[in-house]
Parts: structure tokens; sequence; C-alpha cells
């Protein structure tokens, strides 16, 4: 059964993924009950991160996670610095851990289940990661949303705001951090969501928002159930990039 994790910010679920079996944690079969592995060292899979194709087409087409979300079901796999144990992220928010074998094929054993056969197996080149009928394309950061759409410098009314790949919001009035939202499993909405925050709260403020060129326009969001089923509201402000 995979076990449930709220992820606060993309950016934060790499190396926390954990699955959870019949057995409890103190019962996790020891290193010697673990199919034997080998990692090749020109794999180049050290430390990598590699999201879902499909997952990342649909986002650069549309810049919407929440379009995006229906390829999201086995979204992400990364590498640790020796490239002999993968975490694999379900939906962002579940993940399992799995011992790596990088030898003739690549090959992934559940660490918590002591199984002879992989229970994924697949192929990797610089470009494509291959698991099953699965392809994965690298990113070259764990926050590849906020880089790749968000990171940079804007103005509204005027005055500058900078947002940081750490999730900083510089020069907005009442924020001071900000959560773009890629779990949409369990929310029902029209529109794709962020939250503004502050770091000394747990307070934040969901809004709706939109690409527009060179503008992000920013809605209203009328929760209907909190957290659960909400819709959109009025445009309320635009950040305009530099």
């Amino acid at each position: 059964m995979k076990k449930l994790m709220i992820l606060a910010t993309i950016s934060s679920l790499i190396f926390s993924c954990t699955k959870q079996s019949s057995q409890t944690e103190n019962n996790t079969p020891d290193s010697t009950s673990i199919v034997p592995v080998t990692t090749a060292p020109e794999s180049g899979l050290g430390n990598s991160v590699w999201v879902n194709a499909r997952y990342l087409e649909t986002l650069e087409q549309t810049k919407s996670p929440l379009k995006a979300k229906k390829y999201a079901d086995t979204v992400m796999v990364s590498f640790n610095a020796a490239a002999d144990t993968a975490n694999m992220v379900w939906n962002f928010h579940e993940g399992s851990a799995f011992k790596v074998n990088n030898g003739d094929k690549l090959e992934l054993f559940n660490v918590y289940e002591a199984k002879p056969t992989p229970e994924y197996v697949g192929s990797v080149d610089a470009s494509t990661l291959k698991l099953g009928n699965t392809r994965f394309r690298k990113v070259d950061t764990i926050g590849f949303v906020e880089k790749k759409f968000w990171v940079g410098k804007y103005t509204f009314n005027g005055k500058p705001i900078e947002l940081r790949a750490d999730n900083q919001l510089l020069g907005a009035d009442g924020f001071d951090t900000y959560r773009i939202w890629v779990d949409y499993v369990t929310t029902q909405t029209d529109i794709d969501l962020i939250d503004l925050g502050k770091k000394d709260s747990d307070k934040t403020k969901t809004y709706g928002y939109k690409f527009d060129g060179n503008d992000i326009v920013f809605y209203d969001f009328i929760w209907k159930e909190d957290g659960i089923v909400g819709k959109v509201g009025k445009e309320v402000f635009r950040w305009k990039r530099l």
C-alpha cells in the first residue's frame, strides 16, 4: 500500500519518498534480504531527476499543471548520488523507494519486498529514461515547474516583484512565499492554483491563475469546500514579466 505524503512544494518531495508495506518500518527487511544490486559508474544517473515525458510535454504546451495532471500518475523518478537507490513519485503526494541494478538493463527492486524479480525494468540514455511503457525526460532541477514558468522578475503597478527558486517572493505586499499547486488528485477546480503566504505564518491565500503572454493573471478563488472543491472568481491583479 502506498504511503500518503503531503508535500509542501515540488522542491521538497524527491528524497523523502517512502512506501508502506504490510510490515512496519521496524520490521523492514535488512540489507541482507534485499536483492544485491550494482550500478555502472558511466550510467550518468547519479543525482538525477526524471519527469514523465507526457507530463512535461503537456506542461510546456499549456503552462498548466492542472491540464497535465492526467500524466501525473507516475510523474517523477530521482536517483541518489551513487545511483544505487531510486525514489518514485505518484501524483506528487505518494512515493516509494527502490534499489537499482543498472547492468545490461535498468532494474528497480522494491526495498520493502525481498523479491528476486524487479518491480520495474527499463533502459536509460542521455535524454530518456524508460520504465515499462513510460518515458521520462531529465530535468536540471527538482523545482522544474517554478524554474521554467515562474522564477524571475515582474512588475505590479510599477513596483518590482521577484520570485526565486526557493519559493521566496520579494516585493509583494503582505506575502513573501509562493507555492504552485501540482497535486490536483483530490481537489476539484476549474483553474490552476497558487498559494501566497508568509514565512512566519501557516496562513496562505489561494488564487487562481492563468498565463497571458508576458502577464500572469490572478483571480479570486472561491472555496465551496476548503481544499477540496472550488471555482474561479473575478480577476484581482496581474504581474508583468520583465
